[in-house]
C-alpha cells in the first residue's frame, strides 16, 4: 500500500469538520483539503437535491485528480446523503490508497451554541444557520451513521486530540 490516504470527515454544521480538515492540510506534505460544499456555488445558491448530484460528481472528479497527482486528501462535507462516501472510498480502493471515514459526534445543544459564533458571524459576513436547520441535519446524521465510520466526539476531544486520532488511524 502506498503512503497516500483519503480521510473522509462527515458531520453537522459547527461540529468541527472544517477546523479539523484545515489543520490536516499541508501542501509540503502533499495533503489537500477537499471541501465538497465549495462546489455548491457552481450550480446554484441553494444547491437543492437535484444540484447535489452535480456537486458530488464534481467533487469525485477533483478527488480523482488529486489522488492521481500524488496528494493525500481530507474530504469533508455534511454528507446528508452518505452515498457519495462509498463512491469516494471506491476511488481510493481502486488506487490502492488507504481510506478512513470519520463521523463527528457532538450534541445538538453544542452545535446550536457553536453556530452562533462560527467564523464570519461576528464579522457580519454570514448569519447563523439557525435552530431548525441544525436540528434537521443533526437528526439526519444521527439516523444515518455511516457503518464503517470512526466516531470523533468534538465535545469531549480537543481538535488536537481529533487530529491525533485521525493520524493514528491512517498510520495503522
Amino acid at each position: 500500500m502506498n503512503s497516500q490516504f483519503l480521510v473522509i470527515i462527515r458531520g453537522a454544521p459547527a461540529s468541527g469538520k472544517t477546523t479539523i480538515a484545515k489543520r490536516l492540510r499541508n501542501f509540503e506534505g502533499r495533503v489537500a483539503w477537499l471541501k465538497v460544499d465549495n462546489f455548491k456555488d457552481f450550480f446554484s445558491d441553494d444547491a437543492l437535491s437535484e444540484e447535489q448530484k452535480y456537486v458530488d460528481e464534481a467533487a469525485v472528479k477533483t478527488l480523482e485528480y488529486l489522488l492521481d497527482s500524488g496528494f493525500s486528501v481530507v474530504m469533508e462535507k455534511i454528507f446528508y446523503d452518505p452515498h457519495i462516501i462509498s463512491v469516494a472510498m471506491k476511488v481510493a480502493v481502486e488506487r490502492n490508497i488507504k481510506c478512513k471515514v470519520f463521523q463527528i459526534k457532538c450534541s445538538l445543544q453544542t452545535l446550536l451554541e457553536r453556530d452562533k459564533s462560527r467564523p464570519g458571524i461576528k464579522e457580519g459576513c454570514r448569519k447563523p444557520l439557525g435552530e431548525k436547520l441544525i436540528k434537521d441535519l443533526f437528526t439526519q446524521l444521527e439516523n444515518t451513521f455511516y457503518q464503517v465510520a470512526i466516531p470523533l466526539d468534538t465535545e469531549k476531544l480537543s481538535i488536537d486530540d481529533c487530529i491525533d486520532t485521525i493520524r493514528q488511524e491512517i498510520e495503522d
